[in-house]
């Protein structure tokens, strides 16, 4: 087996290995992998014979289920009975049986059970009954055979591919894949491939001391495989290569049209056309390599060196921080791989298998202020300690938590994002109780400074206007650098406030020192611009008057208002007569109903016939008059009509822009 050399754990859940040992001549080199890994394996696997050998094949096991694999296999080994009913099933097989000092071959011809009484019990033997030379059967009781031994080719390799298939069951969720190398002599061989990994995580320290914060930085790596890393190269890359899972592993199968040939009729041979080969057709292969496997095409070469953390010997009495600080002796190679960055482990790894390593890699010192940070979200009436940290390491800092000392002493914890080279970055760690700060929101609606006539609207424009106001209190001896974080209004401007330290996505960021002991105000300013609209289509008398009186439209357009006004109250008044006129008809329809039902409960009588006569010169009337009101509202409709065009007109040719 190929031993573990180089192991490379990316963030995206994927790990690279490579494996490399030496093999002499013809070689065969098994390598165990789980079931859900075969598929990155099969994706990524390369090997190669670094002496100048061949690798012939790689062979791997198929994913039919047991059941499946033992359906292309005649024989079977039942629970119970094994031998009996594995002789049972090979009838016809030539065989060479052992009894006693006899040595014979024959051909099998079948089982017999028979059952012999013996006192109170019954006992069952079973008799094997043999064709010696083609003429004679002889009968042996199977407890008497020494040996027996198969001499069909065929019937031993069956038997040995159903051991194997029954022994890899017992093996569970193991798959086994071969590698067959071809050559002479000693060689080596490099295997590499990528598969299914934890994610390996980060952890930092940050010593807060009077000179200069140092950090240092935790790698944890887990090995969840079934073979132990021992001294192999590690490096941990940070970052999100492209990967991705695809089913290379299970048979594909294609559905073909089935084709039956008619026996009853005879065809002769098709004759096809001659083909005509184009000379200028070129048939080559491109090659294409999938994205995130480049890596594993060939043995990578040691990437150049771009920087290097070591640890300086530390003075023989030396304090604890400076102890701390020197016990954790770090090698590591620090190198960006395009969008990647990664840490090379300078000194060999030993993880066991189903164990998981803390792995230094970094130690320097770096650039942090104290400071204080506060966000009314995060906690109302304190701002949170932080550290306002600066990059300066050189190093990607991957994200994760961080332990925070001062003075020998644990003060908190915090979150580290992500953070490039010379990226600053706040980070709290715990509660500033020596800080309390309350908060008051005003809120103030300036007057209106400007009026718009615009495609029918009027708008009047205002400021709206939003204050807050910081009270903050320094108990401390001594003055807080504070960080005031202001959620903003999204549209609206910053006015008479200083100018923020940095804007966020909804915050303004502010620094300003508290003294030590005091007390100070901080105010932040927001305005926006907002508006009252109204249509000139529905306008009011009294809202003209209100306009003018306040001088928000000049002489001219309040004429034009006036006029728009005229035109409102006479198609008020066409809209009124036409309700008026529709009334009437209505009220004519209902008569005209009941006139109908009293028609059709008369009789043939004298006084009957009267009152129908009135009936019918009541209704004949109201027809007339129906006559003249529908005329009289189609006239009424077409004034109204028109009227609402000149409207329309005279609206659309108002405009203003008028500042207050």
């Amino acid at each position: 087996m190929l031993p573990i050399k180089k192991v490379l754990l990316y963030k995206h859940g994927v790990g690279y290995f490579e494996r490399e040992g030496d093999v002499e001549n013809d070689a065969t080199i098994e390598l165990q992998f789980k079931s859900n890994e075969m598929n990155d394996v099969l994706k990524s696997l390369t090997v190669l014979d670094l002496s100048g050998g061949l690798i012939s094949s790689i062979s791997y096991e198929s994913t039919k289920p047991v059941e499946k694999q033992l359906e292309d296999i005649a024989i079977r080994l039942p629970e119970q009975n094994a031998l009996t009913g594995l002789l049972s099933q090979v009838k016809g097989a030539n065989v060479r049986v052992v009894v006693g000092s006899d040595d014979i071959t024959g051909i099998v011809t079948g089982i017999q059970a028979i059952n012999k009484r013996l006192h109170d019990m019954t006992l069952t033997t079973y008799l094997i009954t043999i064709l010696v030379d083609g003429e004679s059967l002889r009968t042996y009781d199977i407890l008497e055979l020494k040996s027996i031994t198969f001499l069909d080719e065929n019937l031993k390799s069956d038997l040995n591919h159903l051991l194997e298939v029954l022994i890899s069951a017992k093996k569970k969720d193991a798959k086994k894949l071969t590698i067959y190398a071809k050559g002479e002599g000693k060689r080596t061989l490099l295997a590499t491939y990528v598969v299914e990994t934890p994610v390996w995580k980060a952890s930092y320290r940050i010593l807060l001391e009077e000179e200069k914060p140092t950090i240092q930085g935790w790698a944890l790596v887990d090995n969840t495989q079934d073979e132990d890393w021992k001294n192999v190269s590690l490096t941990l890359v940070a970052g999100l290569p492209i990967s991705f899972i695809h089913d290379l592993y299970s048979p594909r199968y294609k559905k073909r049209p089935v084709v039956e040939v008619k026996e009853e009729e005879a065809y002769a041979p098709p004759i096809l056309e001659e083909g005509m080969l184009c000379e200028d057709d070129d048939f080559g292969e491109a090659e294409m390599e999938a994205p995130g496997t480049a890596l594993l095409s060939r043995p990578a070469a040691p990437p150049p060196m771009q920087g290097e953390v070591r640890m300086k010997m530390a003075p023989l009495s030396r304090s604890r921080a400076q102890a701390r600080t020197a016990s954790m002796p770090v090698q590591t190679r620090t190198v960006e791989v395009g969008d990647l960055f990664q840490y090379s482990i300078e000194n060999p790894v030993t993880v066991k298998r189903n164990q998981s390593a803390l792995v230094p890699i970094l130690q320097t010192t770096f650039d942090a202020d104290k400071v204080a940070v506060y966000n009314r979200e995060v906690r109302e009436k304190n701002p949170m300690s932080a550290m306002f940290i600066k990059n300066t390491t050189g190093l990607t800092l991957e994200g994760g938590p961080v332990t925070v000392m001062e003075d020998e002493t644990y003060v908190g914890e915090a979150m580290l994002e992500t953070m490039k080279p010379e990226e600053e970055r706040i980070v709290p760690y715990s509660v500033e109780l020596g800080c309390v700060v309350t908060s008051d929101n005003e809120s103030e609606k300036h007057n209106i400074h400007r009026a718009r006539i615009d495609s029918g609207y009027m708008y009047l424009d205002y400021f709206q206007v939003e204050k807050k106001k910081y009270k903050i209190k320094n108990k401390k001896d001594k003055k807080i650098d504070l960080f005031l974080e202001h959620r903003f209004n999204h549209g609206w401007d910053l006015i008479d406030t200083k100018e923020p330290f940095e804007t966020t996505e909804n915050f303004y960021r502010f620094r300003f020192d508290v003294p030590a002991k005091k007390s100070m105000s901080f105010t932040v300013k927001e305005k926006h611009m907002q508006y009252e609209c109204y249509s000139l289509q529905n306008l009011r008398p009294d809202l003209v008057s209100y306009w003018a009186t306040n001088g928000y439209v000049d002489r001219a357009t309040r004429n034009k208002l006036d006029e728009l006004l005229k035109f409102s109250a006479q198609i008020s008044d066409l809209k009124r007569d036409i309700k008026e006129n529709e009334e009437e008809v209505r009220v004519i329809h209902e008569d005209q109903k009941r006139l109908r039902e009293n028609l059709k409960a008369l009789g043939e009588s004298s006084d009957e016939k009267k009152l129908r006569e009135r009936y019918v010169g009541e209704m004949s009337r109201e027809e007339d008059r129906l006559r003249h009101l529908r005329r009289n509202i189609k006239e009424l409709k077409e004034k109204k009509k028109a009227k609402e065009i000149e409207l329309r007109k005279a609206i659309n040719s108002i405009e203003l822009l008028r500042e207050v």
